[in-house]
């Protein structure tokens, strides 16, 4: 399989926010045994939302904020709730975005740019798909940005719209699956289009050129990643009844790039930071396995994460399982590839708040929250 790589010239670098020093105070974790005993949920929203996966966990310096849109259309269809340490709502807004008009909101995702906050999703009718956006930043009228056509997929998938922050510039890029394109080679089905832009203050941009692939994935088919000095994107594909996920990785002085298909026959869940470099995790039939995205000619070698040792301090907790390790200490999203099943119910977001783990997931009708907080050396739910 060849896939069409027609934006690495172009493509914007994204720094990654620097991690703060440890304090004197923060000694070396100690092992904990695996988290077995469930949190109290906190019920944050009985709206009816939009879909299942319309909500996101985002975070910033202050800590976690849970992001849902509801089954509204009007003005006011998107909320977040700003989440204390023990996971409960500490307050709730409605965001000042315009009404939507084509259908419902699946595949929520958000990150934070400077002070303003960045979101991409889709929207789904009974018969076409559009990927959108917004950026809000301060006081200023948002406006919804239209992207373009995107692919139609189960309400609850995700991982066809991906967006990241481009801080230096205060903007941010995204990424989606879109419809047919022209394929680099012929092929026995039609090929897949992802396109790239960048989102502003109500306004959107094509950054470099699409990429064209044959057969994406139905869910979690784009990645976006960043570490210092380079960006990675990357699309997963089926080569007859197993998935691959070919990442592309830009580094921008010396200029360099490499395309590198990763975990074949297993289903891509995202990626990680560990230590600055983004691991891409998967399902290999059952088995959680994750490897570095190679930044330049290592050798690619896969270690399996589904026994992860949890361990912590007031300060910071760890995850560790072979090479693989991410330690948490500033607030920080996107930790679901990751967390051990037992803490993440289907379709669950999961953050590190600064001093606790939040898993945010949808049980019936009820938005809910649980956290998980260090004492005595251990994870245990509060």
């Amino acid at each position: 399989m060849r896939l069409l790589l027609l934006a690495v010239a172009a493509a914007p670098l994204l720094p990654l926010v620097a991690c703060s020093r440890r304090s004197n105070a923060d000694t070396a974790p100690s092992p904990s045994a695996s988290v077995t005993a469930s949190a109290a949920p906190h019920v944050i929203a009985t709206d009816e939302l939009s879909s299942p996966s319309a909500f996101e966990l985002v975070a910033n310096a202050d800590g976690l904020h849970l992001l849902w849109a509801n089954a509204k259309q009007a003005p006011g269809w998107l909320q977040q709730v700003d989440l204390a340490q023990g996971g409960s709502a500490r307050a709730r807004r409605s965001l000042p975005v315009p009404a939507r008009t084509l259908g419902k909101v699946t595949d929520l995702s958000a990150t934070f740019v400077a002070e303003g906050l960045a979101l991409g999703w889709v929207e789904q009718g009974m018969n076409e798909a559009r990927a959108a956006a917004t950026l809000l930043v301060d006081t200023r009228p948002p406006a919804l940005v239209d992207l373009g056509p995107a692919a139609l997929s189960a309400e609850s998938a995700r991982g066809n719209i991906a967006i990241v922050a481009e801080q230096a510039r205060g903007r941010a890029l995204v990424m989606w699956r879109g419809l047919e394109a022209p394929c680099v080679e012929p092929q026995s089905a039609p090929c897949v289009g992802f396109t790239f832009q960048r989102l502003g203050a109500g306004t959107a941009e094509t950054t470099g050129l699409p990429l064209s692939v044959p057969v994406a994935c139905a869910s979690h088919s784009v990645e976006l990643a960043v570490s210092p000095g380079r960006f990675h994107y990357g699309v997963c594909t089926r080569e007859g009844a197993e998935p691959v996920t070919t990442m592309f990785s830009i580094q921008y002085a010396p200029e360099y790039a490499r395309a590198e298909p990763l975990l074949k026959g297993c289903l891509p869940l995202g990626t990680v930071d560990a230590a600055g470099q983004p691991w891409l995790v998967a399902d290999c039939h059952g088995k959680r396995r994750a490897v570095p995205v190679p930044l330049s000619d290592e050798k690619v070698q896969p270690e399996y994460v589904d026994a992860l040792a949890i361990s912590c301090t007031p300060e910071r907790a760890e995850l560790r399982q072979g090479r693989f390790v991410a330690t948490l200490r500033e607030p920080r999203a996107d930790l679901q590839p990751i967390l051990p099943a037992n803490l993440l119910p289907t379709g669950a977001r999961a953050g590190w708040s600064g001093k606790s783990l939040i898993v945010a997931y949808l049980a019936g009708s009820r938005l809910e929250t649980r956290a998980y907080a260090c004492r005595g050396g251990t994870l245990q739910p509060l």
